[in-house]
């Protein structure tokens, strides 16, 4: 079972706000095959080789890093989706500021962003007792929202008849208690920081599991209008699913590509999305050293000596987050942040299941002077904070400037082999 692991810190001026999460669901159990690549790669830095493909309104899109809808966002990355009432080409709405979250599996949008005619055309998903509504379990909270279909377009790939969650829809009011006691309610733009979210990770569906077992406590049957929920099986189809597997064409994985960033950060960051690896000329693999991941999507970092088994690269994470006693923090678990002297250059190694390795360097400054320095920056390289998990160790957003960062999707062929796997 892979826990949605969103995780995302606020700063306001030099207060701290933590609302870990990262995106989406995020519990398929579904197995994929192993990738073969194999090999020693090495990162010197952001930046190094780097080539960032057009944005060619086809299978490749802009991707910006911005303060978000409501402002004070940082390290988020925003696309623009199109989503219509199934089979429509006019009952549309484009939504923009959705962010991409490679942890994470499934489009989820908030209901105060749709149109009301377009809500009502969504066709709401049921199961035996009730329509099909979904506790998406954060890091530091929960999403609660309802089941529907719809169509999905990025660029002009389109996903058809997807599955989607409608987050804070209204005729839900009633929240089971294994849900909401699992932290902060995060239904609204506010407390979300974006439009909704695509979670483009490494596996095609949210939670395989829940074919056969309601333990995980995502999938819930509801009547409608309030009352009383139970939990409840759901099938494949049914589950918010990675809506790239779905595209007819490219539909192996995606590519974020951004420049570098100052050591001061950035005000504001454009890159590219690109769908597909190794179906076009703009989204080979190249010389990106391919790390196969288990079936729940995590590698090896091997940092200072240590190994850490639940590794992962994650766009939907704000700051990279690890466990080093010897940086100095500010704040409070879960309100911690490395806060260091001077700004440190580290290395880690991440390794694969298949024995390939990649040495890569890494920042950290002070984040609470960055941000204090800087409050209008919302993209940074170089901040950093501990994480909760033991065995955990997570590049997040940092990690992904200066590097064309490939999620490769379970059961996909390419030339690295067989996902799930990242490279770079």
């Amino acid at each position: 079972m892979r826990d949605p692991v969103r995780k995302v810190i606020l700063f306001a001026l030099s207060q701290l706000l933590f609302l870990a999460a990262c995106g989406g669901g995020g519990a398929n159990l579904t197995s994929g095959g192993s990738g073969t690549g194999t090999g020693t790669g090495t990162s010197t830095g952001p930046g190094a080789g780097q080539t960032i493909a057009a944005a060619n309104g086809t299978n490749a899109i802009t991707m910006t890093v911005d303060s978000g809808p409501n402002g004070g966002q940082v390290n988020i990355p925003y696309v623009s989706v199109t989503i219509c009432a199934p089979g429509s080409t006019s009952n549309c709405q484009t939504i923009d500021r959705m962010e991409v979250d490679t942890g994470s599996y499934g489009v989820r949008v908030i209901s105060s962003v749709l149109s009301s005619t377009l809500l009502a055309a969504l066709t709401q998903e049921t199961v035996t007792g009730g329509n099909l509504v979904e506790c998406t379990m954060f890091g530091d909270g929960y999403s609660w929202g309802s089941m529907h279909l719809a169509d999905v377009t990025m660029g002009t790939e389109k996903a058809a008849s997807q599955s989607i969650q409608v987050i804070g829809d209204s005729n839900y009011p009633t929240i089971p208690t294994t849900c909401s006691n699992t932290g902060t309610q995060e239904d609204t733009v506010a407390t979300f920081g974006a439009n909704g979210i695509i979670g483009v990770g490494p596996f095609v569906t949210d939670c395989g599991d829940c074919t056969a077992s309601t333990e995980s406590a995502f999938y819930w049957a509801c009547p409608n209008g309030g009352g009383t929920c139970s939990q409840t099986l759901v099938t494949l189809a049914q589950e918010a699913s990675n809506p790239v597997a779905a595209f007819t064409t490219d539909n192996t994985g995606v590519i974020l590509e951004l420049p570098t960033v100052p050591d001061g950060g950035a005000v504001k960051v454009s890159g590219v999305l690109v769908f597909g690896v190794g179906t076009a000329s703009n989204n080979g693999l190249g010389s990106a050293t391919v790390l196969t991941a288990d079936n729940e999507g995590f590698i090896n970092t091997i940092y200072k000596g240590v190994t850490y088994t639940q590794a992962f690269i994650d766009s939907g994470s704000n700051f990279n987050f690890f466990n080093d006693s010897t940086i100095g923090t500010q704040g409070t678990a879960p309100n911690q942040v490395y806060t260091p002297g001077s700004q440190l250059t580290l290395s880690a190694i991440e390794q694969g299941l298949n024995n390939a390795e990649a040495t890569v360097s890494f920042k950290v400054g002070n984040a609470e002077t960055l941000f204090s320095n800087n409050p209008s920056y919302s993209a940074f390289d170089n901040i950093a904070a501990p994480i909760s998990q033991s065995q955990g160790f997570d590049f997040g957003m940092p990690f992904f400037y200066g590097r064309n960062v490939f999620t490769v999707i379970e059961g996909k062929g390419t030339s690295g082999g067989i996902g799930p796997f990242f490279a770079f």
